[in-house]
């Protein structure tokens, strides 16, 4: 694997459409990226396909529906050494490295408008991710947390060059 890896998180939609697949492998060849992270994929079940060189990891629910992924270019797939499809909301990718593996995790939070048991459940499953990595992994959380930080700074958790106003979302977010 490369000694410097360009790593993004793309709330794309869906994975549905015809063509999005490769709509989003030439914007990684555009970008320069190894490794993109997805958000709403809407893709049911759970797996890893092929694709050009690509590989997509993905996680999905029964229905078309949420559903997050991680895309990586061919100098990374072979340093896949497992995932972990913990939801339609949270996937645990382990990239072998040297000295030590790296653990990528993407992520599509509940919107403003679901409930609190839902956001709840989220962030449980979440912490359930974190603790299947090693401290000494370096652990790289992406992905769409459907909260908007605002302009306002909040100690060394949240700088002052957000957008928007802040919403509910992100005091959950900043725990």
């Amino acid at each position: 694997m490369k000694d410097k890896l360009n790593i993004a998180t793309w709330n794309i939609r869906t994975l549905l459409q015809k063509g999005k697949l490769e709509n989003i492998k030439q914007e990684m060849e555009r970008m320069k990226l190894n490794i993109l992270g997805l958000s709403e994929v809407r893709w049911k079940g759970a797996g890893k396909i092929t694709s050009g060189g690509h590989e997509i990891i993905y996680s999905g629910g029964t229905e078309s529906a949420k559903g997050v992924g991680i895309i990586v270019d061919q100098t990374v797939t072979k340093a896949i050494k497992g995932y972990w499809a913990l939801s339609d909301r949270v996937l645990l990718v382990k990239i072998a490295g040297k000295p030590v593996d790296l653990k990528i995790i993407q992520v599509y939070a509940p919107t403003a408008n679901s409930n609190d048991e839902d956001l709840d459940k989220f962030y449980d499953e979440l912490d359930t991710a974190k603790t299947q990595c090693k401290s000494q992994d370096p652990l790289i959380i992406l992905g769409d947390f459907n909260a908007k930080v605002g302009t306002e700074k909040v100690d060394d958790i949240v700088g002052k060059h957000g957008l928007g106003i802040r919403n509910e979302r992100v005091e959950k977010l900043i725990e």
